[in-house]
C-alpha cells in the first residue's frame, strides 16, 4: 500500500470540493424544476379529488382512491426533489467530515510523537467518547445523503421518475379536459 503525500490529499479534497461547487447551480435548477413539478402534480391531484368528490358525487372512498392513485407520480418526483436536496447539502457534509477526521489525526499523530500516554480517567474518557460520537454523526450524515441520493444513481428510480413526469403531464391534460366538461 502505498503512502500519499498529505498536500496531494489536500488537493484531492479541494478538487473534489470545486467539482461539488461547480455542480451546485446546476442541481439547484433541477431542483427546482422538480419541486415545480411536485407541486403542480399535487395541484392537479387536488383538482381531480374536487371534481370527483364535489362536482361529480362520488363517494368519498372512490374519490379518495382516485387522488391516491393519482397522487403516486408526485410522491416518487418528491423522492427525486428529496435526493436533489441531499446532493446540495453533500459538499458542506464532506467537507466538515474530512476537516474533523484531518483534525482528529493530526492530534493523535501529536499526542504519538510527543510519547503521550493519556491517563485512563473520566475526562479523558468523556472527551473520546465526544470526538468519536462527532465523527460518527458525519458518518451517519453522509450514508443518510448517499442512501437518498441513491434514487438519483438508480435505473429503476430514473425511470420511475421519468414515468412520474409524463404521469404529471397527463394529469395536467387530464385536468385541462376536468375543467372544460365543467364548463360546459
Amino acid at each position: 500500500m502505498s503512502k500519499q503525500n498529505p498536500s496531494s490529499l489536500v488537493d484531492q479534497k479541494d478538487r473534489l470540493l470545486a467539482t461539488f461547487e461547480r455542480m451546485i447551480p446546476l442541481v439547484d435548477s433541477i431542483s427546482d424544476s422538480v419541486r415545480f413539478a411536485v407541486f403542480v402534480g399535487i395541484a392537479m391531484v387536488v383538482w381531480i379529488f374536487i371534481f370527483c368528490f364535489a362536482l361529480k358525487g362520488y363517494q368519498l372512498t372512490t374519490a379518495v382512491i382516485i387522488a391516491s392513485i393519482t397522487l403516486i407520480p408526485a410522491l416518487i418526483l418528491f423522492r427525486f426533489w428529496w435526493a436533489l436536496e441531499e446532493l446540495k447539502a453533500l459538499p458542506e457534509i464532506l467537507s466538515e467530515a474530512l476537516d474533523d477526521a484531518k483534525e482528529e489525526v493530526q492530534s493523535t499523530v501529536k499526542n504519538l510523537k510527543a510519547t503521550k500516554t493519556q491517563k485512563i480517567g473520566l475526562l479523558g474518557s468523556i472527551k473520546s467518547l465526544f470526538n468519536l460520537r462527532s465523527i460518527l454523526s458525519e458518518a451517519d450524515d453522509l450514508l443518510g445523503s448517499y442512501i437518498s441520493i441513491s434514487a438519483l444513481v438508480n435505473p429503476f428510480w430514473l425511470f420511475l421518475g421519468a414515468l412520474s413526469l409524463l404521469g404529471v403531464l397527463i394529469l395536467m391534460l387530464i385536468s385541462a379536459v376536468l375543467i372544460i366538461v365543467v364548463l360546459l
